[in-house]
């Protein structure tokens, strides 16, 4: 039978307002979250659940590209940054392609993300929409039920105007979907031919990570330097590991600063190793966490390898000689990756500073089938650790990273290949990189 909204039992059919209530919001969130479409960025499932959370806590007015790039994407609160433009295209496109699965179609709650806005948009996908126009139907109607008793001209003309409306958007809808899930999908495969010899071997991926040299003072200059500070009441280091406090220059030399190898690992190279052992962790895939120097050569042989780093990792200054694009220290005694083939020479490198502290960062991509370990290596190193960050990021990431397979030539999946990418730093956190040079060979 029909009923009206005002005899509608709540607990059966929407509220009068037509909105979907809290609970069916949160609940279509978590569908959405888990589903295939979404499994694949933990990026875009944080954006996503940030936003709802804090629209349906009533604090929409606080969903500020600033404020997300400090609580969803960890960025500082001094400076620009696009990654939150970015990130919200992303996940208005996956929202897209899951309205377009089974799973999606046959929900009743659509989530979305206004374009130009961040704050999200919660309503029925249903004949409920249209609740404070026509009748209610029972549960049973909605579901395919033939028990309908009685239905007026007007409900008739209602009910074809709607399918009319349904279907053009569908049309609309089913053509967008394709679109996005086509250039998804491209780069879905594109991500997959990637890593493909990784996904087919039954061995682990072996990851050589960078070491770098940490220099610490010695014994001898710790003791001059507590001794120092006892009997003159100054500060002295806090930790055995710091620079002396309260020794002149005079009293100390080179001979006290040790150099300690082996032992220590870049943030950058930590970061990418975790990215990438998490990506290949969900496809259950294994890897083996190696310091590269300590690696030998038998080693790599018909091994999948995965080098991390660039000056501070030996095997990517091994097998790189022979690249176009090779690390080296330029005149000025800068590091900077080089391309080295004639009559194109150039440079890309980052000013030092006393204090590390960096705007921009450089990074190399490269993925070696014919390599001369007789297996696939592949390498992401920065002239800073933040290069290395987003370079190992990427690797990680299908979208991104199949963007930028997919507008390489032809054929690449059977080459050699390396790319440079850019990125600004904000914070000690690297930006989302660009691709300014590639070469397969």
């Amino acid at each position: 039978m029909i009923k009206t909204v005002a005899q509608a039992d709540d607990s059966q059919v929407v509220p009068s307002h037509g909105g979907p209530t809290p609970d069916e919001i949160r609940c279509q969130l978590r569908l959405v979250l888990s589903s295939p479409v979404f499994h694949g960025s933990r990026r875009c499932q944080q954006f996503l659940e940030y936003v709802c959370d804090r629209q349906l806590s009533g604090e929409s007015g606080g969903l500020k590209e600033r404020s997300i790039a400090i609580e969803v994407f960890g960025r500082s609160p001094q400076g620009e940054d696009t990654i939150v433009r970015v990130g919200a295209r992303e996940v208005r496109k996956r929202l897209a392609q899951f309205y377009m699965t089974p799973e999606g179609s046959s929900s009743l709650v659509l989530i979305e993300l206004p374009s130009g806005s961040y704050v999200p948009e919660f309503r029925y996908v249903s004949p409920q929409s249209l609740a404070s126009v026509m009748p209610v139907l029972e549960p049973s109607v909605i579901a395919g039920s033939d028990r309908v008793e009685a239905v007026s001209p007007n409900t008739r003309r209602i009910n074809r105007a709607w399918v009319l409306a349904a279907a053009l958007v569908g049309v609309v809808a089913i053509i967008s979907a394709a679109y996005l899930g086509s250039v998804g999908d491209a780069r879905e495969r594109a991500f997959q031919a990637f890593w493909a010899p990784v996904m087919r071997s039954t061995e682990p991926l072996l990851i050589g990570v960078g070491h770098p040299i940490v220099y610490q003072p010695s014994l001898r200059a710790s003791s001059l330097d507590a001794e120092r500070a006892a009997t003159r009441g100054g500060p002295k280091a806090p930790y055995p590991q710091q620079l002396p406090l309260s020794l002149p220059p005079e009293d100390l030399d080179g001979s006290d600063m040790v150099p300690i190898s082996n032992q220590y690992v870049g943030f950058g190279d930590m970061v990418a190793a975790n990215e990438v052992s998490q990506m290949l962790a969900r496809r259950s895939r294994r890897v083996r966490l190696r310091l590269a120097n300590s690696i030998p050569f038998a080693d790599l042989r018909h091994s999948q390898t995965y080098l991390i780093g660039s000056l501070s990792n030996h095997w990517t200054m091994e097998l790189g000689q022979t690249w176009r694009f090779q690390f080296r220290w330029t005149k000025d005694h800068v590091a900077a990756f080089v391309d080295t083939q004639a009559g194109s020479y150039r440079e890309w490198t980052v000013p030092a500073s006393d204090d590390g502290s960096i705007a921009e960062d450089y990074s190399l991509i490269a993925r070696v089938p014919n390599s001369p370990t007789g297996g696939l290596v592949i390498v992401s190193a920065g002239i800073k650790q933040f290069g290395t960050e987003a370079a190992g990021r990427l690797l990680a990431e299908p979208t991104d990273l199949g963007a930028i397979l997919n507008k390489l030539p032809k054929g690449w999946e059977d080459r050699n290949l390396q790319i440079i990418l850019h990125m600004r730093v904000i914070g000690n956190t690297p930006a989302q990189p660009e691709v300014v040079a590639s070469h397969v060979w």
